[in-house]
Formats: C-alpha cells, structure tokens, sequence
C-alpha cells in the first residue's frame, strides 16, 4: 500500500509542477471603427431655348380716311409662338403675339457614400522574456523538487513505521 501512496503522491507532484507553471501568451485585442460619411450634392441644369419670332406683312391703304389692309403678303409662325393677331381698331394697329409660360428648370440629387473601415490589431508584449538556460535551470530545479519531496516522504512513511 505504501508503494501505491508513494506513486499516488509522485504523479499528484508531478502534475501539479507541470501545470501549474505556464508562460503567459500574447494577448491580441482587436478594435474596429466603422465610419459610413455620405454625401449628397445638389445638381442643376439650364436648358437653352433658341429664339423665336413670328412675322406678319400686310400692304395698308386709305379709304374714307381710316386705314385699312389692302392686302397680306406674308403671314408666318415661329416654332413655338403662333401666327401674330393683327387688327385695325380706330386708325390703331394692334399686334398680339403671345407664347405660353415656360418653365424649364431641373435639378437632382446624388449621393456617394464612403465606408471607411479601421481595424487596429494591440498585442501586449513581454519584455523581461526568459532565456534558454534559465528555463533549463527552472526545469531542473523542478524535478531536484520532486525528487527532494519522494525522499523526504519515503523517509517520514519509514518514520512512522518504525514508531
């Protein structure tokens, strides 16, 4: 029975040595930032409209002392205005030439969006690390210890058989 405590207690050292002391690893911590900018701009544009003009040409006389048309050479629209209304009211010659409202304007909206991503990477560095001899030394020192504690048990188990 004293042989299987002593083996007992050898692996319980044992274990407990190599477990318990472990070099720390580098911690990675990640940090990441996202910035979404957008931006929206306002656009406008003119259409030119060339110009127009309608013509009206008539050959005017007298009679009776009021003015009146003898004869129309030429009437002609333009592209958008119509033909001119000509009349003779009183020894007064009246022109209308008339052009619906226009309203030409236009204008949109653009946006551009812009993600930016940031990802930042820290590690914790050591900087009292352990050389190569050191850690043999620790090592060593490590089993002298159980070697140390098998002796002084088998001493105290022979101890106690004895009294």
């Amino acid at each position: 029975m004293s042989k299987n405590l002593n083996r007992i207690v050898f692996m319980f050292f044992s274990v407990l040595v190599l477990v318990s002391c472990r070099t720390p690893k580098p911690v990675l911590s990640e940090e990441k930032t996202k910035t979404i900018t957008i931006k929206e701009i306002l656009h406008d544009t003119i259409f030119k409209i060339e110009k127009d003009s309608s013509t009206f040409r008539a050959l005017l006389e007298c009679q009776n002392g009021k003015v009146v048309f003898k004869n129309v050479t030429q009437v002609e629209p333009g592209r958008t205005l119509k033909g001119p209304k000509v009349r003779l009211d009183n020894n007064k010659l009246i022109v209308d030439c008339e052009l619906k409202k226009q309203e030409l304007y236009a204008f949109w909206k653009s946006q551009q969006v812009k993600e930016v991503e940031v990802k930042t990477v820290n590690t914790t560095k050591f900087i009292n690390q352990l050389t190569f001899w050191q850690k043999v030394q620790i090592w060593l020192g490590r089993i002298f210890l159980l070697i140390l504690i098998y002796y002084v048990g088998r001493f105290l188990l022979r101890f106690y058989r004895i009294i």
